[in-house]
């Protein structure tokens, strides 16, 4: 389930004004100069697999090229680490928007299929790994029958490595939400969020101007909760000496990033397998990064919930 940090970001790009920035600011090539930038429209993006699945991280848009639709699927990613299957999660999503497309007899006159921009933000703290095509996922085959293979490729954005003096150079909505998304105090956040409101032509963009507002708001309530939970670890970390740590506050941020490393953790193992004895719990409540990071790589390859403890059981 999304959190509401995750819901409110999310909305920012409800709004064309983002796209567009996003597109103008961190998309490579001529062709996005060339985009009819006010012709923006967010289409339905409610149809289902067949399995009936909802999918809620995702948007698609449409924008007209040289008179033509494009559309810009943006999928957003919210969760602390790459998905392997992404490459194959996308071709998916786009036939499905393909389907939807001809069942509602929205193709150009022409009959062919529009083009689809694939477009993947990533705000995981851990670098993205996942390959950035599907054909590298697939096995290896004989010659003859390798352009026959899928090959769905997308285009990544990484956004906790785009260069911080990169950011500084644009002055746009999404600049500005990356460089809040890096901010740890309040303090920092509310200027950052006054210096955009003194911006020049910003009062025509309200309604994005109040997207951005709320979001903040709970990244706010967020930072918050977290010290609450800082002043514990603080409160237990002073009767005890921490050596491998450089300091105090060291020691805290990696306590706080284990924290949510272990609720993640065990939110996708009952996600996947429907339950998590209270043994296991227990094992993940203790466990150290590296031991998570392991059991994070084997979520999505074991068939059951003892493959990925099967080392750490007792004898």
């Amino acid at each position: 389930m999304a959190s509401e940090d995750d819901t409110a970001y999310k909305q920012l790009f409800a709004y064309p004004e983002m796209v567009r920035d996003l597109l103008l600011g961190f998309v490579p090539g001529e062709w996005v100069r060339q985009l009819d930038l006010d012709s923006f429209e967010r289409i339905n993006g409610s149809y289902v697999s067949d399995g009936g699945h909802h999918r809620h991280s995702d948007m698609v848009w449409r924008v007209r090229l040289a008179g033509e639709w494009i559309y810009i699927y943006l999928l957003l990613e919210f969760q602390s680490r790459s998905d392997h299957w992404m490459a194959l999660r996308m071709q998916v999503y786009i036939g499905l928007l393909y389907q939807d497309l001809i069942k509602r007899h929205e193709l150009p006159e022409t009959g062919r299929l529009p083009p689809v921009f694939p477009l993947v933000l990533y705000n995981g703290k851990r670098r993205w790994k996942a390959s950035l095509s599907l054909a590298s996922l697939i096995a290896a085959v004989p010659p003859e029958i390798r352009h026959l293979q899928p090959a769905q490729s997308y285009l990544l954005i990484d956004q906790q490595r785009l260069p911080i003096a990169a950011l500084a150079v644009f002055q746009n909505l999404v600049a500005t939400a990356f460089r809040i998304e890096r901010l740890a105090t309040e303090q920092d956040i509310a200027g950052e969020l006054e210096t955009w409101r003194q911006q020049p032509g910003i009062a025509h963009r309200v309604s994005a101007q109040q997207a951005l507002t709320r979001w903040v708001a709970v990244r706010l309530q967020r930072l918050a909760r977290e010290r609450m939970i800082n002043l514990r670890i603080v409160s237990e970390a002073k009767a005890m000496t921490v050596p491998f740590f450089d300091s105090l506050d060291d020691a805290l941020r990696y306590e706080a990033e284990l924290y949510g490393d272990r609720q993640r953790l065990k939110k996708l193992l009952i996600k996947r397998f429907g339950s998590l004895p209270n043994k296991l719990s227990r094992r993940v409540e203790s466990a150290e990064m590296d031991q998570l990071d392991l059991w994070f790589d084997r979520l999505f390859e074991a068939h059951n919930i003892q493959e990925i403890f099967a080392e750490d059981q007792p004898a």
